[in-house]
């Protein structure tokens, strides 16, 4: 009997280490991920980290500047707005996506809108030919609504192509799972030219100008970026994306990357 009691004890005993062992890395799991979902919601997560870009917005149009964190090219797809107050402080309002898409256009800038609560994302197809995004996204009774996506696109490549340029409405409240399947695309070829409105392409030339003889072609919007090639003055260029102070160029030896626009000039 005292065995069989001795055995009945030490069974218990087991499985109550075993359950407070358990519960204990569920703990630590917990405080884990809190303490990860923490840094994920402060701000300062994200100064002078290098897998993020961080621009200064009055997103609220409040008088009070905010902070929009977004993902670099290629790193990811997170976008963050953090809304400031009169301590210089900032506070969490919007986690969401930055537009990037996988294989497709990569995010460029972000700037305000004017003269209304929002901001809009510039997006660009890096590899070959033109198409950018703007995406309007709008903040309307605490409300973050994706207004509009704004398309541009070239017909083609001959001498009398023209640019698409598709203002298509959305109103879709990016809070919600599931957003981005919502969205409604650029219209289809064969309908875009009744739909979308035209511009005639200027044809213009664009060389580097540089009083150093040359200019190098960087990796990132960086003059401390990775040199990819150096470029001589006088040098034919191909400009793909204008927006900010870094241009996105393709050298005549195929290489793509950012140059700064004061190198470069236009004829």
């Amino acid at each position: 009997m005292k065995n069989i009691l001795s055995i009945f004890i030490f069974v218990i005993s087991i499985t109550c280490a075993s359950q407070h062992k358990e519960s204990s890395e569920k703990n630590k799991i917990s405080l884990r991920q809190l303490s990860n979902e923490t840094k994920r919601s402060s701000f300062k997560t994200y100064v002078n980290n290098e897998d993020y870009f961080i621009k200064t917005i009055d997103v609220n149009k409040d008088g009070i500047t905010d902070k929009i964190v977004s993902h670099k090219p290629y790193q990811g797809e997170d976008l963050f707005i953090f809304l400031g107050n009169q301590q210089g402080k900032y506070t969490l309002a919007l986690e969401t996506r930055n537009f990037s898409e996988d294989g497709g256009n990569i995010i460029g800038n972000i700037i305000p809108i004017f003269n209304e609560k929002g901001f809009t994302v510039k997006t660009y197809f890096p590899d070959r030919g033109y198409y950018e995004k703007e995406y309007n996204v709008i903040m309307q009774n605490n409300t973050w609504l994706l207004r509009n996506i704004i398309y541009k696109t070239m017909s083609d490549i001959s001498q009398d192509a023209v640019m698409y340029i598709c203002d298509i409405p959305q109103n879709i409240n990016i809070q919600k799972s599931g957003w981005t399947d919502r969205i409604t695309p650029i219209p289809e070829e064969k309908v875009r030219a009744k739909k979308c409105r035209t511009e005639k392409i200027q044809n213009t030339a664009y060389f580097i100008q540089d009083p150093d003889g040359y200019t190098n072609l960087r990796k990132d919007k960086s003059i401390t970026s990775q040199v990819l090639q150096k470029i001589k003055s006088g040098e034919q260029i191909e400009v793909t994306d204008q927006n900010g102070d870094w241009w996105f160029v393709t050298s005549q030896e195929g290489k793509k990357g950012y140059v700064h626009k004061s190198r470069i000039q236009s004829k």
